[in-house]
């Protein structure tokens, strides 16, 4: 999973990286069970200091493929191949992994973010806790405590 498979999608226009996918199927009589396993690193900007970073990506999905008519449900654990079909597309399950692995927050790890962002974030936040309090906060809390 490189660059081109990242620009298939529209979410991840722009995302560089490669991401290595393993595969395994296993066969049986009735239905495959296709074990997804993604391990790589993708470029990504730092929530706290805003500069690019490699994040590490890594996750596991197991599914099953039968054949079966494609109005059949559609269960998520399943993806339904028609019986002429002589190929399984995983992009679609590929990029389910690498989505429900990347994190909600990205952010370096502890002292390795920029030290001048983070000074000013320190700064920022010195600035808002030295704030007076907006005295209507305090009757309001009087409210809450008399109840």
């Amino acid at each position: 999973m490189d660059d081109n498979f990242f620009n298939c999608f529209e979410a991840t226009k722009g995302t560089k990286g490669k991401v290595n996918a393993r595969v395994n199927i296993v066969k049986s009589s009735l239905l495959m069970e296709v074990r997804m396993k993604i391990e790589g690193t993708v470029e990504a900007i730092c929530d706290r200091c805003l500069e690019e970073m490699e994040l590490p990506i890594s996750g596991e999905l197991n599914l099953y493929a039968k054949y079966g008519e494609r109005e059949e449900g559609n269960d998520d654990d399943f993806i339904i191949l028609a019986q002429d079909d002589d190929y399984l597309d995983l992009s679609e399950p590929l990029y389910e992994v690498y989505m429900l692995n990347y994190p909600l927050r990205v952010v370096h790890p502890e002292g390795e973010c920029n030290e001048e962002m983070e000074h000013v974030l320190e700064e920022l936040a010195m600035e808002e806790e030295s704030d007076k309090i907006d005295p209507r906060w305090d009757e309001l809390r009087k409210l809450i405590n008399n109840n």
